[in-house]
């Protein structure tokens, strides 16, 4: 234990003392990549103020209508685009539309364009020098904007707006290991040395601040997306890659620089230097032990032989008590395992006698009604038979073919309530299913006047043809049972890939009893009209076919009964 601590306490050591050097290297280098920044910026944020007198200028401003003074602006705005490097000069009116432009003859001009709604025009004709980065709402292209206000007070007023693009400092920051980021007041990652990174937010924007740079457009058409990072143990992950952050202050917009920095080569350095350390103590301990029992080894030999003998006699004493008391616990586990095998037998036995004398009471139930019937029946139809009463005779052996069906329709139930656990499994279509299963039950929707609602194209449920047969068969044979005598009496069906819904406007079911009607031999019918297995064979088929069914009832009172199974599963035998 005291080494385990030792050892956590040097790897912990080695790695805190690398996270602070590497902490003091990453601020060197934020403080590198902050002073090219800025360097950068400053290299063209004067050209606006040395340019806001130039007669030119204020001669296209206070004259917008003439053509010649337009023009000679936009060469003069070109030739200094061109000498100083930025990316465009152009100078707006105060309701910010574009009069002239360095780009003015190029496809993407700025002519013409209106750019009242970026801050940095709106801030400069307040007076102040405007700043301001985002995606060019002509060009598409990222850029830093600088704005200052043209003409007088009661004069033409504009704007001189100059754009530099970072493009060239991005690069220089791509042969960096580590990830370099500016990130914005709204969490927005506007410059990166890696492109995946740039134009995401490092936390979802707020409804707030999405509005706001909507209507000032400032990374539009970018989508803005969170990062897919997560934090673990005070680190950032990334892509599978662990970093920590380090982070300086731009004064500039509220910016801030970070430089994201791998954990690994900490993890691995501390590792090494924690090995090393095992090593070393356990080396140590080694030479100190053997010392120690080089020293004691001539005294052991001494003592060894009676010592020996005396060990011997004990050890041999106590194997053989912990050998008596093991027996005792294996006969006595043998024994309890025994009395529980026999438990559980008698329990299943009671179990097995319980739901036979139930079935028995209900099948008995059941068949004595038909048969007491066709006792009787037959003793009139032959009664009849004798009397020459030809047309009673055929009626009566009509109505004695109806009950021996009854009889055979209840076997049938229990043949099929004993098979459920076949193959359940596979892909049917629920057109062909439902078409086979009206072929015999169809006659019932004219009689009863039941209007059946059906969803048209060919959907395939994840159940086999016969199962899904017997699904449909008992669900609607119980819709039908219960719309008996109901006027404008309806039954929907309703289905999508992994779903089938079955609803009706019968009187429904009580809600205490929507747990019950799945359950063997339990009928909310009257006494002689179901064995109450229809509902248990349509929750086993489906449970079969690793599907699950909800019974509800719907608002205008009737009952809903939902299949559903689940998205990943795969049809198998």
């Amino acid at each position: 234990m005291l080494f385990a601590l030792l050892l956590a306490w040097i790897w912990h050591g080695s790695w805190q003392r690398q996270a602070v050097e590497q902490e003091l290297r990453a601020q060197q280098q934020l403080l590198v990549y902050r002073a090219a920044l800025e360097s950068e910026i400053a290299r063209f944020e004067n050209i606006p103020r040395a340019l806001r007198s130039h007669p030119v200028l204020t001669r296209a401003l206070a004259s917008p209508d003439d053509v010649e003074a337009v023009q000679q602006a936009n060469r003069l705005l070109a030739q200094l685009a061109a000498d100083t490097g930025v990316e465009a000069l152009y100078m707006m009116d105060e309701r910010g539309d574009t009069l002239a432009a360095s780009n003015w003859d190029q496809p993407h001009s700025f002519i013409g364009q209106n750019y009242r709604f970026r801050p940095y025009f709106t801030d400069a004709l307040e007076g102040s020098f405007g700043e301001f980065y985002g995606v060019g709402a002509t060009t598409g292209i990222p850029g830093y904007f600088f704005g200052l206000r043209l003409g007088r007070e009661h004069g033409a007023q504009g704007v001189l707006a100059t754009k530099i693009t970072l493009l060239e400092l991005e690069r220089s920051w791509q042969p960096a290991q580590d990830l370099v980021m500016v990130v914005d007041p709204d969490q927005v990652i506007a410059l990166a040395s890696r492109s995946e990174l740039k134009f995401n937010t490092l936390i979802p924007l707020s409804p707030p601040a999405r509005q706001r740079l909507e209507r000032t457009r400032q990374y539009i058409p970018m989508p803005l997306q969170p990062l897919a990072v997560s934090r673990k143990g005070g680190q950032l992950v990334w892509q599978e890659h662990r970093y920590l952050v380090s982070e300086l202050m731009l004064p500039r917009l509220r910016w801030r620089l970070q430089l994201w920095w791998p954990s690994r080569p900490l993890y691995t350095t501390a590792n090494l230097v924690t090995a090393a350390a095992g090593l070393g103590i356990v080396a140590f301990t080694l030479l100190l032990l053997y010392w120690r029992q080089r020293r004691r080894y001539v005294q052991a030999q001494l003592r060894a032989k009676g010592e020996l003998e005396r060990k011997v006699m004990a050890r041999t004493a106590a194997l053989a008590a912990s050998n008596r008391q093991l027996e005792r616990q294996v006969q006595e586990r043998f024994q309890a395992e025994a009395r529980l095998r026999s438990m559980q037998h008698e329990l299943i036995q009671v179990n097995r006698l319980a739901a036979l004398g139930q079935m028995a009471a209900s099948v008995a139930h059941e068949v004595n009604q038909p048969l007491t019937a066709l006792r009787n029946q037959s003793v009139n139809t032959l009664l009849l038979a004798q009397r020459g009463h030809t047309e009673q005779v055929e009626q009566s052996l009509q109505t004695m073919g109806r009950l021996v069906d009854r009889i055979a329709r209840l076997s049938a139930q229990l043949k099929l309530f004993a098979a459920t656990r076949r193959k359940t499994r596979g892909r049917a279509r629920l057109d062909e299913a439902l078409d086979n299963v009206l072929s015999w039950l169809g006659s019932r929707f004219e009689e009863q006047d039941v209007r059946l609602h059906r969803p048209p194209g060919e959907i395939v449920l994840p159940m086999e043809l016969h199962a899904l047969e017997q699904v449909l068969a008992n669900l609607l044979g119980n819709s039908l049972d219960a719309l008996a005598g109901r006027p404008e009496a309806t039954i929907i069906i309703d289905a999508e890939a992994r779903q089938l819904r079955l609803w009706d406007n019968g009187p429904g079911i009580a809600p205490e009893l929507i747990d019950k009607v799945t359950e063997p031999f339990f009928s909310t019918k009257q006494a002689g009209q179901g064995l109450g297995l229809g509902l248990a064979i349509v929750r086993d088929l489906v449970e079969a076919s690793d599907g699950r069914l909800e019974i509800a009832v719907t608002a205008e009172g009737g009952a809903r009964f939902t299949l559903s199974w689940r998205e990943n599963e795969q049809p198998r035998d």
